[in-house]
């Protein structure tokens, strides 16, 4: 399973890679009214059906696994289930481009239902928020051009046309489109100067007050080893476990600050259900309807959906349900790897 990019960026962040968009700031402004459903597009399959290549032919392409009640589903059954929700986590391989033309696809399904919810972005953070409304505010606005507004080419995320079938879908029905991350600034400070780099009140809100259970904090760390390739200091596995925590601390207090229904488009890490942003939001919501979708790219040597549990360091797979997809890509993530220390 490739994790570079999602965590990749979390080594960016904390000063071991790349810097950061730094825009001003400025009040956000309201997004457009919604347009009818009728206007909203889905977004378009190749002649196969798939953007990506790799394994179309595996038993699991395009299948649907309920985790909880061990058996698949059709899309009539996920939507119903999204319908159903007030925070709905899609959980993402960051440079798979049908991952996120399936996510829009579930972002234009509630809104031919008739409603309009807010869509937050991993990939924005709160700087970003003046840009989108800046720019969606000028005449003629398109999705295709919020890419270049926000210098999305320096960002360090996959190229602005595998995830602007979301933002397509946000733009034709007036969707808010809102940031989800913290400033890479700011997580770098955390890994360096742990809590000390917060307010006393955003300890609390990032729910970094309390530690994780022993076994919970072991398994995040494993994550994180695993995932660079075992070239982590291991002087920066314990800091870099605490800036995980608060980015997802960080998406579940952005998506309890809207009204209505909530869409996240994340790293599948933040989305899984036994850690991440859906423990934070059900300490804070405990009465909310929560629904994790990890889309999970196949593996040929793996035809069964529970045997994908590994991958996650976990005896069961840990979203609610779980969209199979071709691979995008079929290199080493680790060939080539090398953490560049600041």
């Amino acid at each position: 399973m490739r994790k570079r990019l999602s965590l990749g960026l979390l080594v960016a962040a904390v000063g071991l890679g790349c810097g950061s968009r730094t825009p001003p700031a400025a009040a956000p402004a309201a997004p457009a009214p919604p347009a009818t459903s009728a206007a909203v597009p889905v977004p378009a399959k190749g002649p196969d059906g798939w953007l990506t290549t790799l394994d179309q032919g595996h038993p699991l392409v395009g299948k649907i696994y309920d985790t909880a009640n061990v058996r698949l589903r059709d899309e009539r059954w996920l939507f119903a289930a999204v319908d159903q929700a007030d925070f709905i986590l899609l959980g993402e391989q960051h440079d798979n481009p049908d991952h996120h033309r399936l996510q829009a696809k579930l972002v234009a399904a509630v809104v031919h239902a008739g409603l309009r919810p807010t869509v937050a972005l991993e990939m924005l953070e709160p700087d970003d928020d003046a840009i989108v409304s800046r720019y969606r505010a000028e005449p003629g606005a398109t999705a295709a051009g919020l890419g270049p507004a926000l210098a999305w080419e320096k960002s360090g995320w996959p190229p602005w046309a595998e995830y602007q079938p979301i933002a397509d879908v946000a733009f034709q029905a007036g969707l808010p489109l809102v940031s989800a991350n913290l400033p890479r600034a700011l997580v770098r400070s955390i890994a360096h100067e742990g809590v000390l780099a917060l307010p006393p009140g955003d300890v609390a809100r990032l729910g970094l007050d309390q530690p994780l259970a022993p076994a919970t904090e072991s398994a995040l760390e494993d994550e994180l080893r695993g995932s660079h390739c075992g070239q982590l200091p291991e002087k920066m596995v314990a800091p870099m476990a605490l800036a995980q925590r608060a980015r997802d601390g960080q998406m579940a207090s952005r998506m309890l600050s809207f009204q209505g229904k909530v869409f996240l488009v994340a790293g599948a890490g933040h989305a899984r259900t036994d850690r991440g942003v859906p423990a934070r939001l059900r300490a804070a919501r405990p009465d909310a309807k929560i629904l994790s979708i990890g889309f999970v790219e196949v593996d040929a040597s793996k035809t069964t959906p529970d045997s994908y549990a590994a991958r996650f360091g976990a005896v069961r797979l840990p979203f609610d349900f779980v969209w199979f997809t071709p691979r995008a890509k079929d290199d080493d993530p680790c060939a080539g790897f090398h953490i560049h220390h600041p």
